[in-house]
C-alpha cells in the first residue's frame, strides 16, 4: 500500500477524516500523521537485516591499499555491510574482516599475504596486503532505503509523493504508528506497545530463508 492509503486507513482507525491527499496537505494532523510514520520506517528498518533492503554491491580492486569510498562502492544509500558477505571471485575466497586493533597489528608486521583482509575507516573500504588490480569483489549491504517510489523502481528513504511504496511489512508500519500516535497524544500505549514488539520479533524471524538449526551434538 502506498503513503496515502495506509494514512487514510489510519484516519479511518481513529476516527478523523480521511485526506484526498499527504504531501499536499496543511492540514497538521495529517501532517503529524506522515512524520510519525517516517519516524517509523526508519526505526523498523533498523531492527534487523530485512531482505527487502538488502544489496549486492561488486567492486573491481585497484592496486592501492585505498579501494575507495563505501558510499560509492555500494551505491544505494549505503548503511552497513552484511557480515561474512565479502568475497574475491577470482580466488574464490572470503576477504577477512577485521578490526582497528588488528588493522593496526597487520600494518606493524607488514603481513603481505596471501589472503586479503579488509576494513572500513573514514567511510572508505581498505585493504591489506594492497590487492591485484582487476579482482572483483563481491558483498551484500543493507540500503538506508525503505520505500520505493509509486512505479516501485527508485528506492529511497523519505516520503516525497503520495504514491511512494513502503518496503518494509504494512502490519508493522501501521501497528509502530498505532503506539507512536497514543504516545504522541498523551494516551495509554503500552499494551499497543507490547503488541507492536512481539508482531516485529515475528516478522524478524520469518524475514528471508534460514538455514536450518540444529540442536544435536553434530
Amino acid at each position: 500500500m502506498s503513503l496515502l492509503t495506509i494514512v487514510q486507513r489510519f484516519c479511518e482507525e481513529v476516527n478523523i477524516d480521511r485526506p484526498s491527499t499527504v504531501m499536499g496537505t496543511t492540514d497538521k494532523q495529517i501532517r503529524q500523521i506522515k512524520a510519525l510514520l517516517q519516524k517509523e520506517g526508519d526505526d523498523l528498518s533498523g531492527r534487523g537485516d530485512w531482505e527487502a533492503l538488502v544489496n549486492e554491491a561488486t567492486h573491481t580492486t585497484i592496486a592501492q591499499e585505498d579501494q575507495g569510498a563505501i558510499a560509492d562502492l555500494a551505491s544505494n544509500n549505503f548503511r552497513y555491510v552484511r557480515n561474512d558477505t565479502l568475497w574475491d571471485r577470482e580466488l574464490r575466497l572470503p576477504v577477512y574482516i577485521i578490526d582497528s586493533i588488528d588493522w593496526q597489528q597487520v600494518k606493524a608486521i607488514a603481513v603481505t599475504g596471501p589472503r586479503y583482509q579488509a576494513r572500513i575507516r573514514g567511510g572508505r573500504l581498505l585493504s591489506n596486503p594492497v590487492p591485484i588490480a582487476g579482482h572483483v569483489w563481491a558483498f551484500e549491504y543493507v540500503t538506508w532505503n525503505w520505500m520505493t517510489d509509486s512505479t516501485g523502481t527508485t528506492q529511497k528513504q523519505y516520503f516525497t509523493d503520495d504514491g511512494d511504496l513502503p518496503l518494509l511489512p504494512q502490519l508493522l508500519l501501521e501497528a509502530g504508528l498505532q503506539w507512536r500516535w497514543k504516545k504522541q497524544k498523551g494516551m495509554e500505549y503500552a499494551e499497543d506497545f507490547r503488541t507492536y514488539e512481539t508482531l516485529v520479533a515475528n516478522e524478524l524471524s520469518r524475514n528471508g530463508l534460514k538455514r536450518p538449526l540444529k540442536l544435536d551434538q553434530s
